[in-house]
């Protein structure tokens, strides 16, 4: 039964890992070349001209006036199928994960794009940050109003 149990929790340990809390901000991918998929960091949005993401490698600048465009989805952290996801929505909300996906425009005028994973608690924020600094990229979704988060 010990064995069952640790095999459980070993099999469990790099889900956690995997978690984006807090203040961080993973990169799941996008054109640019400078940083790797998965590099974790934070966000920071203080500048009024500049949306940086700060890694250990270094760090990407997305100017605010160079935004085409900005989306927010929710997706489900994990597909269970519909007899399986029926039964833990009966016991729980499922989990969910956060993610930004941001069109821009480099220097030279190349289409650009950045996916960011956030925490639970940032997307209010961030929305609300590229709503004022970078209102020419909002895209109404079409059963959504413009930066209306879900839910």
């Amino acid at each position: 039964m010990k064995r069952i149990l640790g095999l459980c929790l070993l099999a469990l340990a790099p889900m956690a890992a995997l978690a984006v809390e807090g203040g961080q901000v993973l990169y799941v991918g996008g054109t640019s070349g400078s940083v790797k998929e998965g590099a974790l960091g934070r966000l920071d949005a203080t500048s009024q001209t500049v949306l940086s993401f700060e890694y250990s490698g270094g760090k990407l600048a997305i100017p605010f006036e160079m935004v085409d465009s900005y989306e927010f989805s929710q997706p489900v952290a994990r597909h269970l199928g519909v007899l399986p996801a029926m039964a833990v929505g009966l016991v729980k909300r499922r989990q969910h994960k956060h993610f930004f996906r941001i069109s821009y425009h480099d220097e030279n005028k190349a289409p650009q794009v950045a996916v960011f994973e956030v925490s639970k608690e940032m997307p209010r924020t961030l929305l609300a940050i590229l709503q004022a600094r970078a209102p020419q990229g909002c895209k109404p979704q079409p059963k959504a109003a413009c930066g209306v988060l879900p839910g």
